[in-house]
């Protein structure tokens, strides 16, 4: 048995015009640093937010929202954060996080999450910055330098 199909000649799909309009694409916006790694003493390694592993942090690595970061022993690092200036400086034997941050309009703020180890804060201005670190135990905030054991 033989099947003829006809096809009217028109060409096939539609014009630009007859196309349904498509919905503009919705991209997220970049992530944005939050600090970057500077002054790096020993072993210093870095475990972003979106990988299972940790790996050796270098020198000007910027940081974003749940990353983290530890040093061995004898090992140290700067974090200096790009909304404000603040360094954080990141004592041997330390696991830290880079925590969310909700600033108060025209009030800059760093937020970190100090999981074990020692870190020593200096902010630029402390009438106009403040920092929020929160242990397992406890949650401080200051706007003058304070030094966490």
């Amino acid at each position: 048995m033989l099947l003829v199909l006809a096809l009217p000649a028109s060409p096939l799909g539609c014009t630009a015009e007859d196309a349904p309009a498509m919905p503009a694409a919705t991209l997220a916006p970049a992530p944005v640093p939050r600090a970057h790694l500077r002054g790096l003493k020993g072993n210093v390694q870095l475990k972003r937010a979106t990988a299972d592993e940790w790996s050796t942090a270098s020198d000007g690595v910027p940081l974003f929202e749940n990353d983290k970061v530890r040093t061995e022993a004898g090992a140290g690092a700067d974090l200096v954060f790009t909304a404000n200036g603040s360094t954080v400086h990141l004592g041997g034997d330390s696991l830290i996080g880079i925590a969310e941050t909700r600033p108060r309009p025209g009030r800059s703020r760093t937020d970190l999450t100090v999981l074990r180890g020692r870190i020593d804060t200096e902010l630029p201005k402390p009438a106009e910055h403040s920092i929020s670190v929160t242990t397992p135990g406890a949650t401080i905030q200051a706007g003058r330098e304070i030094v966490f054991q």
